[in-house]
């Protein structure tokens, strides 16, 4: 029986529960978050809070639908929804006990007057990063209610994978003087890259979301974490190239010299960037193979000189272990956040690894 063509994509759920592990660790006495958000990166919500819970009783979600579709499998877990909520998020924040965060006085107004008294908000500062959150000049028109009506006081960091970076002390700063309008109010400023600053970042809680999956260029410790995904690719075919002849759409290479090469059954249609022709590489055996020409929708070409043996239907490796999703990044001009989260959108086949 023919071998399947379909890429292989495998979540290895233990190398996040490991991870997980090893940022509690890092970031005591604070607590430690799971941002599951965007189908945690791809990789599979259920399956990673499933993995998670009840070690970890705190997660973060993009919109209310996405916490509702987790909330199965974290039954008394807190989640926090970060892009706030709109009326049509009412029936599904109350029935799964959703917490919203919000980033506008409007916001805090608009939740304030819908009479929820079971469900207290998180609240956003912007310290800088001019993204979400109330401004800290605004805070002063809260009234004591809407202040003591609150879970979370939080704010996100702009240049965390930077340490020396001024931005981060800079934020730090205004968040300090913001938490004096919020006493006994547990504190958040930190996502990953934060968490690795040091303790005077990490306060009650950090939201974890790039390091739980292994993304980890650049951080100043060696915390042993390994990438979620590993991706593999079946060889379609394999071709003598001569010199002088030319490969894939708009013939962007030429072979300077007779050659070997393998069309692979991965393409952008499946997540792979298309900024990796003639960039990026494919693994085999620890062999580097360069992807010669422009990615195509369903498969890629590669150079397979030093790997002469390959036949249809044998594996190489597109993302693994040498190869991590930081590297393919550098590669692709982009970061390792949406390597992850496009190939997810991509995953028609997926193995889950437990051990």
């Amino acid at each position: 029986m023919k071998t399947a063509i379909q890429p292989v994509f495998t979540v290895h759920l233990n190398h996040i529960r490991n991870n997980y592990k090893m940022l509690c660790a890092k970031a005591a006495p604070a607590r430690t978050a799971a941002v599951v958000k965007d189908n945690a990166y791809g990789l599979g919500a259920e399956h990673i809070v499933r993995t998670l819970y009840p070690t970890c009783r705190t997660f973060f979600v993009a919109y209310a639908w996405e916490g509702a579709q987790i909330r199965p499998f974290a039954p008394d877990a807190d989640i926090y929804v970060l892009q706030g909520i709109g009326s049509d998020d009412l029936k599904t924040v109350k029935e799964n006990h959703l917490i919203p965060v919000l980033s506008s006085l409007e916001d805090v107004a608009w939740w304030h007057n819908q009479g929820i008294s079971d469900i207290k908000p998180a609240l956003q500062i912007d310290t800088g990063l001019n993204r979400l959150g109330v401004r800290p000049t605004e805070l002063n028109q809260l009234t004591p209610e809407q202040r003591q009506n609150i879970s979370l006081f939080m704010s996100h960091l702009a240049c965390p994978d930077t340490p020396d970076h001024p931005m981060n002390a800079y934020q730090r700063n205004i968040f300090e003087e913001c938490r004096q309008l919020f006493p006994h109010v547990p504190l958040s400023l930190s996502a990953s890259g934060g968490t690795l600053l040091g303790s005077e970042y990490t306060y009650d809680l950090v939201r974890i979301g790039a390091l739980l999956y292994g993304i980890t260029r650049p951080t100043p410790d060696d915390l042993g974490l390994k990438s979620a995904l590993t991706v593999q690719a079946r060889v379609l075919q394999t071709v003598p190239l001569n010199a002088g002849e030319n490969i894939s759409y708009g013939a962007t290479f030429t072979a300077a010299h007779p050659m070997k090469i393998a069309i692979v059954s991965i393409g952008y249609g499946d997540g792979l960037f298309v900024s990796l022709s003639n960039k990026g590489r494919f693994w085999v055996d620890g062999k580097s193979l360069p992807i010669l020409g422009r990615v195509c929708m369903d498969s890629t070409i590669c150079d397979i000189t030093k790997a002469p043996d390959l036949r249809p239907g044998d594996l190489i490796d597109v993302l693994n272990d040498t190869y991590t999703p930081d590297d393919m990044a550098r590669d692709a001009g982009t970061s390792a956040y949406e390597i992850l989260s496009r190939f997810g959108k991509g995953i028609r086949f997926i193995r889950k690894e437990e051990k």
